[in-house]
């Protein structure tokens, strides 16, 4: 069946992965990043048949990265008023202390870098996403988002900027309780 506004280039097809792959680095866990990919595919159709974004790539990259934090929101939101019961009964099913440390850290940074990229602009956010975990050039960044390359680079450096000094405040904070 053929829609008026169907999605250009494939869509779901051809960006399916990437969009799943975007997703699941930010949430790491399999079913949450398969609740984006469909809220974000739901949203292309929705915006296909209003008019198709010019540059699809840098579209779906920057829906699935507000979503995949606004899932992550509410999942925080969510276990909050559980507190340490949840996370004891995770902790339950892993096998060694060590094991245990690292899960914990892994989750923690995950959550820790989610929020500073939440802290990002759009650009920002969709040009250290789009060269740190796409390994584009500049160039490339530059093309898909319709910048130019000096402007792309600005943005870069003040979002790993931002990134690091999030961060690096966060982890002091840890290391000195």
């Amino acid at each position: 069946m053929t829609v008026i506004g169907d999605p250009p280039a494939g869509g779901f097809e051809q960006y399916t992965g990437e969009v799943y792959g975007w997703a699941y680095r930010l949430l790491g866990r399999h079913h949450d990043a398969l609740d984006v990919v469909q809220d974000v595919f739901l949203r292309w159709d929705a915006q296909c048949a209003r008019q198709a974004p010019k540059q699809p790539r840098g579209w779906l990259r920057r829906v699935t990265l507000n979503r995949a934090i606004d899932l992550r929101r509410q999942r925080r939101r969510i276990a909050e008023p559980q507190g340490s019961a949840c996370a004891e009964s995770e902790l339950a099913e892993t096998p060694g202390p060590q094991d245990v440390g690292m899960r914990i850290d892994r989750e923690t940074l995950r959550d820790d870098i989610t929020t500073a990229l939440d802290r990002l602009s759009d650009v920002q956010r969709g040009v250290i996403v789009a060269k740190v975990y796409d390994d584009m050039t500049f160039a490339q960044v530059a093309e898909e988002l319709g910048l130019a390359v000096s402007t792309v680079k600005t943005h870069y450096l003040r979002a790993v900027r931002t990134v690091r000094d999030r961060l690096q405040r966060r982890w002091a904070e840890e290391e000195s309780s």
